[in-house]
């Protein structure tokens, strides 16, 4: 079996990323990915041999420890999709990469954290971690998430005078109605306070280390930012309690 990457592989690829709800940020990220194991690989096809020669060129080639793992994240999946699960290779653990880089916490903390704030019945907490996680909404950009934007499945925010279109998920949008309907919210700002505002972010930032301190994670070590800069690729996402 041929196991050259072309064009018309990539485009499958990018066709299933389309139908599991990835935002447009993340498949042109996942493309750009593929296309440098393509430049690796120079006309040769992929084997489990070439993927460690991968790896390793990577390394060489002095780039950051999450990248390397985003890119060889983004080949194990692409190795999925084409059904050659013997090429796949292992990820090195962001734990020491998160120690070296003060912006990057690691999946398993990103799992631990999310995780406990189901637990602990802190459903808002939980759906916002995992919003910033799965798409490319920014903090601030979460007040634009109104109760009439899920008939849409995207939010409309400007950034540097140009609008951009941020697609929701299907198995996030099934979630944040069920959010809405259990808190009973009809119109306007899904995550707010009791008297309709947006959510401050110092007092979001105040429950995130509490879940911490449960969750038994250094809570010096998480922030809003790092918790936005976990790799995307390598992210479950937890659905609510129906």
């Amino acid at each position: 079996m041929s196991t050259y990457i072309t064009p018309e592989r990539i485009s499958y690829f990018i066709s299933i990323l389309k139908e599991k709800g990835k935002s447009d940020n993340t498949i042109s990220s996942y493309s750009s990915n593929i296309n440098k194991l393509v430049l690796f690989l120079d006309g040769s096809g992929l084997s489990k041999e070439y993927m460690a020669a991968y790896k390793k060129w990577l390394i060489e080639k002095g780039f950051k420890h999450r990248t390397i793992n985003a890119y060889l994240a983004t080949a194990n999946y692409f190795c999925e999709v084409m059904g050659w699960q013997d090429m796949k290779i292992g990820l090195d653990s962001l734990d020491y990469y998160e120690l070296q880089n003060p912006m990057q916490i690691s999946v398993k903390n990103y799992n631990k954290i999310v995780y406990t704030a189901l637990q602990n019945g802190k459903e808002r907490l939980a759906m916002i971690i995992q919003l910033l996680c799965q798409t490319d909404l920014r903090f601030c950009e979460l007040k634009f998430l109104t109760v009439d934007t899920l008939e849409n499945g995207f939010v409309e925010v400007t950034r540097k005078h140009s609008k951009a279109r941020i697609i929701i998920p299907d198995v996030i949008l099934r979630d944040l109605n069920t959010y809405v309907n259990n808190e009973k919210i009809v119109s306007g700002i899904i995550f707010r306070t009791r008297n309709g505002s947006f959510i401050n972010r110092s007092n979001f930032g105040k429950d995130l280390k509490k879940i911490c301190v449960l969750a038994g994670i250094n809570e010096d070590m998480v922030s809003i930012q790092r918790i936005k800069n976990v790799v995307l690729d390598t992210c479950p996402y937890y659905e609510l309690n129906k």
